[in-house]
């Protein structure tokens, strides 16, 4: 599983042609070290540094410059440093390097979590490094097929679709490498909270500037798995014994980790955001596996998430807006995405059937905005069009 090729090559090369320094960022064991020690380091014939060992931490502490210097061979040979966040000072290392001799695709460094003040980097290396973020595996790279950018172009008819059957093991397992590949339930989830404990309990120290307690943190995902996406800090407060503010440091910083999205409200911004965790097999192991109608909708809604945010990184460009719609009067859908070009509708459904209640919040939608497109992403055979500004679309076409 973890050797299967990822999509996210051809906009990295791009920018290496652009930047002296590339950034991948992803969230812990989603693939990052493999895709560079394999795949990337291959395609650019580099040296692989990683700050998981303890003795080139070392050597980067003692004397930062002259481990690029050396790695690099003067920066004739391209340098891979893995969990670069690990060393922060690395970065004013690199800054002052490339800063003497600008050549592009220098350096490429690694990370699980944002590369900000956050985690202690002062040097944010701007105009210097071109960053990417790798997500969990797509469809189409679980299956091995050739990428694809439906959600860009909005053309939904490219290639042959992916089976039926592999979208419904997505909905269950996600894309994360470490994970999906299994098919016992109790072993997957028992992986699951071991890693999620790890990210908790370990990895949340590496945020700099804050003091933040892991049991929250570790509760705060569970929460999302289990009771509701949409938040209100007050409340959250309340049930944990803390403050509005610990609720959303905490929050940030899960976001800081890449393991939650925000997602705000399309009509009130100032409204309550909802929170969605990014891999559709992390929180179906979070909720320990049970399967109702709302898990699995919900588990859609994370899964085209990932599809979505994914085309655009990978096709380089820029991310689109996501939001969720709900009004006063009760009308809701899952999604919408904004572009520079486009305001799009979206609402999954685990069923075949519309029926004209589920249409209401689309309508509506559609009613208010209308420039705007709306698609049902829905478990049907083939697509078809129900209004002439709505589309049905299946399922194993939304990859």
């Amino acid at each position: 599983m973890h050797m299967r090729s990822r999509h996210i090559e051809p906009v990295l090369l791009k920018r290496a042609k652009m930047f002296p320094v590339i950034g991948v960022l992803g969230a812990r064991q989603v693939g990052k070290s493999t895709f560079l020690m394999n795949q990337w380091c291959k395609q650019k014939k580099a040296t692989y540094l990683t700050f998981d060992e303890k003795e080139v931490v070392v050597r980067a502490t003692r004397a930062p410059a002259q481990l690029l210097i050396d790695e690099s061979q003067n920066q004739k040979k391209h340098l891979i440093i893995d969990e670069a966040q690990k060393v922060p000072h690395i970065f004013d290392s690199i800054k002052a390097l490339v800063d003497k001799n600008r050549r592009v695709g220098a350096f490429t460094l690694s990370g699980s979590v944002e590369f900000s003040s956050k985690s202690g980097i002062r040097e944010s290396l701007a105009g210097r490094m071109g960053i990417t973020k790798l997500y969990p595996m797509t469809m189409r790279e679980l299956n091995n097929d050739n990428f694809a950018a439906p959600w860009v172009t909005f053309n939904f008819d490219m290639g042959a679709p992916l089976k039926p059957k592999s979208v419904e093991t997505r909905l269950e397992r996600g894309g994360m490498p470490i994970f999906c590949s299994i098919s016992d339930l109790d072993e997957r989830i028992g992986i699951i909270h071991s890693w999620m404990e790890a990210i908790c309990y370990r990895d949340l120290k590496q945020l700099k500037d804050a003091d933040y307690d892991s049991e929250i943190a570790y509760n705060l995902m569970i929460y999302l798995a289990t009771e509701s996406r949409l938040v209100s800090y007050s409340r959250l407060a309340s049930e944990f014994g803390t403050t509005t503010a610990s609720i959303k440091k905490h929050l940030s910083a899960l976001e800081a980790l890449f393991l939650i999205y925000e997602i705000p409200s399309f009509e009130n911004p100032r409204g309550q955001s909802m929170y969605c965790i990014f891999d559709s097999g992390v929180y179906n192991g979070l909720r320990g596996g049970e399967q109702t109608i709302f898990s699995r909708h919900t588990n859609l809604v994370s899964l085209l998430i990932n599809e979505i945010y994914s085309q655009y990184e990978y096709s380089g460009k820029i991310k689109p807006h996501l939001y969720y719609y709900r009004t006063r009067g009760g009308a809701e859908i899952d999604l919408v995405l904004k572009t520079r070009g486009k305001l799009v509708g979206i609402e999954c459904t685990t069923t075949v059937d519309i029926p004209a209640y589920k249409q209401r919040g689309m309508n509506n939608f559609l009613k208010k905005y209308d420039k705007a497109i709306g698609y049902f992403v829905a478990p049907v055979q083939k697509a078809y069009s129900l209004q002439n500004n709505i589309q049905i679309i299946p399922w194993n076409t939304m990859g």
